[in-house]
């Protein structure tokens, strides 16, 4: 109910006409950052070598398809309760946790993106989210 309520969904094909190659200056990535990123894949890639000095082409690939620009997935996600934005503005590590990419622009505010495909998002993502931001519209 959370998810089908309280938020709203943008198709990235709009949001990649409205940024396109302006995408880093435009759009802040809040969690995981660039830098988390570039992190998380040196060590699960056993990488030797720095992203931006790599000679491995299929290393530096494979990263340029992962870095979190737009999310895989078709649609992002934008809270519309204000105290929902705030949340997760101020705990951005930890909706990251949650499997997000969590962004912010001046023009849409603070929104979510999944980068994956062919699972079940409420179990995955949703589910944690409610958790973390300790919701209780459930029966226990």
């Amino acid at each position: 109910m959370w998810v089908k309520r309280d938020f709203s969904m943008i198709p990235t094909a709009l949001l990649e006409r409205a940024y396109g190659g302006n995408f880093y200056e435009d759009i802040e990535i809040l969690a995981p950052t660039l830098d988390d990123f570039r992190r998380e894949f040196r060590e699960r890639n056993k990488c030797q070598h720095s992203c931006d000095e790599c000679p491995d082409e299929e290393c530096v690939d494979a990263y340029e398809d992962e870095v979190p620009k737009i999310p895989m997935w078709g649609w992002v996600f934008v809270p519309n309760d204000p105290s929902d934005q705030r949340w997760i503005r101020s705990h951005a590590k930890e909706v990251a946790k949650c499997g997000f990419i969590v962004y912010e622009t001046s023009e849409i505010g603070v929104y979510l993106g999944i980068n994956g495909a062919g699972y079940d998002f409420f179990e995955h993502h949703w589910l944690p989210l409610y958790r973390a931001r300790g919701l209780k519209w459930h029966d226990e």
